[in-house]
């Protein structure tokens, strides 16, 4: 499987979950993009026998929208502790999405412990040279990108 089919597994796991969390509905945007990480990052360790990470970024405004719609409180009563946990559990549910789809193939991993990272000109480096896919999704209202490495 090349790493732009894996791609699209990840980005429809994660249109998927926000989906049925949020009801907001998205669709892929962009495929391939030059992916520069927003203010909010969701990251997860795929460990398996070919491991990778998976990367989810948002802006504040967009992240804290989902929260809203997600735990049903009105979106200014949406805390920053409510926006980590929804990023985590939203990379999360995404992940488990994935591992459901990859079950069957090289690419099947364990899911591990997500962790959000938040800052302004976040970047990530391996020291090994790594297939990557990204892409977006997105409505008229929200944007939400997406970076696997394998």
């Amino acid at each position: 499987m090349d790493i732009k089919k894996l791609g699209t597994i990840y980005l429809n796991s994660l249109a998927e979950v926000i989906s049925t969390t949020t009801g907001i509905h998205l669709h892929v945007k962009t495929q391939e993009i030059d992916f520069s990480f927003n203010e909010i990052v969701g990251v997860m360790s795929l460990d398996g026998q070919k491991n990778g990470m998976l990367f989810i970024s948002a802006k504040a405004p967009d992240i804290r929208l989902l929260c809203s719609n997600m735990i049903g409180v009105p979106i200014n009563d949406v805390t920053n502790d409510d926006i980590d946990d929804t990023m985590c559990e939203i990379v999360n549910m995404a992940a488990g999405s994935a591992k459901v789809r990859l079950s069957d193939t090289y690419y099947m991993f364990s899911l591990s412990q997500p962790f959000v990272i938040k800052g302004k000109d976040v970047s990530f480096v391996t020291k090994s040279p790594t297939e990557v896919s990204s892409g977006t999704l997105g409505n008229n209202d929200l944007s939400i990108k997406l970076k696997i490495t394998y």
